[in-house]
């Protein structure tokens, strides 16, 4: 769990989340919503070239990311596609949530 003083959201990403559906034959699968959720965010990389996201908004594991933009609106990371595949709840010196950390993986694309 980290701790939180100030929260500076400089970059918006395209979420999308979705939806377990089971198959005819008992087996599950997600489907992905078409439209993305605008999310305000600060990002952050790690050594081996995963995003570390840190936002207010709730997200699902294995949600898909893409267009992450900076302050101005121009894309840093043109086609690449993350996966979120970890979650973290970022606390304050109370211990309540004040948001949430994400780590995502590049699954798509070129950067």
């Amino acid at each position: 769990m980290l701790f939180n003083t100030v929260n500076n959201y400089r970059y918006t990403i395209d979420t999308y989340g979705y939806t377990v559906v089971t198959n005819a034959n008992g087996s599950t699968s997600n489907i992905y919503n078409t439209n993305p959720i605008v999310t305000s965010c600060s990002l952050s990389t790690t050594f081996v070239g995963d995003v570390i996201i840190s936002t207010n908004t709730k997200l699902q594991n294995a949600t898909l990311i893409r267009n992450i933009r900076d302050r101005k609106g121009d894309l840093v990371f043109e086609n690449g596609v993350w996966e979120v595949y970890q979650v973290q709840p970022s606390l304050n010196a109370v211990g309540l949530t004040e948001g949430y950390r994400y780590k995502a993986r590049l699954i798509s694309g070129d950067v």
